[in-house]
């Protein structure tokens, strides 16, 4: 039989994914002889919230000043869209936008005339005003730097990074000092920035932040990175188990006989906690279900027993908990 339909072709070609606005190859960062950053490799594509987080002294301020150009690599090597940070200064200044966690301006220096600056260098004439509005600085234009608070200069640096057609947005520690209507507006603020294509390279100790901007998070321990992934991933491996808080009440008619026993016979892992309660490490929904039914047969309601899923925080404190323990001691 035949038809007259002609050959099947090739299929369609695909568009390449987009090359990476950042990429981080084996990258080494030292001060000295003491190694801060040892080979840490990641990618940044168009319209990503990466996340980087760790405990203080982990070395994201080091990855962050790397990224920026602002300190030399030791070994490997680190991109930004195709150019060298601090060899292709000229060329990387463009393209990014950064605020670091204690932006320093020139302390006589007004509002408007840093972005009068900041608009000169970019070549975008005008652009800050719809910035300063955002983040309610429109009538602070005339405003010296030191008349500013803490929080309002936080907001200007936000403002400052983001004037020009740039393709990279370093924030390092996004909300230090914004109240917590100005941290949802500065939220929703970066997520239009993704949205429009930007990249963002975010730094933060805040882990609601970190979950609720980034499409993935690099967690770096001692220099080391030791995950990566989005935040769900990183939650559902190394978050570890549900906990379950069983209310045992005080001594009396109301405590059923032996209850402690028969919950120990589960053989659940037992966490410390409280003489009128127990909380047991376990497995949801079998574990749990295990708790309700010897609750039932000893006449105490399922009211009795709570259950807490582990969230990214927990995730987080595990990958990190040696280095964190360390550094504590």
């Amino acid at each position: 039989m035949t038809t007259d339909q002609p050959p099947a072709g090739p299929p369609p070609a695909t568009d390449p994914a987009p090359a990476p606005v950042v990429h981080a190859d084996r990258l080494t960062v030292a001060y000295g002889t003491f190694t801060a950053v040892r080979d840490v490799s990641f990618r940044i594509r168009p319209g990503e919230v990466f996340g980087l987080i760790g405990p203080n002294g982990a070395g994201k301020t080091s990855v962050v000043e790397a990224v920026g150009g602002l300190r030399p690599v030791r070994g490997g090597t680190v991109t930004v869209c195709g150019h060298d940070p601090r060899r292709d200064r000229a060329a990387v200044t463009r393209l990014l936008g950064m605020q670091l966690q204690e932006s320093q301006f020139p302390s006589r220096a007004r509002v408007g005339e840093l972005c009068d600056l900041y608009e000169a260098v970019y070549r975008t004439p005008g652009a800050a005003a719809a910035l300063l509005e955002t983040f309610g600085l429109a009538d602070r234009r005339s405003s010296l730097i030191t008349d500013l608070s803490g929080g309002m200069r936080q907001r200007l640096a936000l403002a400052l990074a983001q004037i020009g057609d740039v393709r990279l947005v370093v924030l390092d520690e996004l909300t230090t000092g914004l109240d917590p209507h100005q941290r949802r507006e500065t939220w929703r603020s970066v997520l239009d920035l993704a949205a429009r294509g930007v990249a963002v390279l975010l730094t933060s100790h805040a882990m609601d932040e970190v979950e609720a901007l980034c499409g993935r998070v690099g967690v770096l321990r001692a220099g080391e990175l030791v995950a990566l992934d989005t935040p769900a991933k990183l939650t559902e491996a190394h978050g570890g188990p549900s906990t379950f808080l069983v209310e045992l009440g005080g001594p009396g008619p109301g405590r059923a006989a032996g209850i402690e026993e028969r919950l120990a016979g589960l053989g659940l892992t037992l966490l410390p906690g409280a003489p009128d309660r127990l909380e047991f490490a376990g497995s949801y929904p079998a574990d749990y279900d295990r708790i309700v039914g010897l609750l039932a047969r000893a006449g105490l309601p399922a009211s009795a027993v709570s259950r807490r899923t582990p969230g990214f925080e927990d995730a987080y404190l595990r990958l990190v908990g040696a280095a964190a323990v360390k550094e504590g001691a």
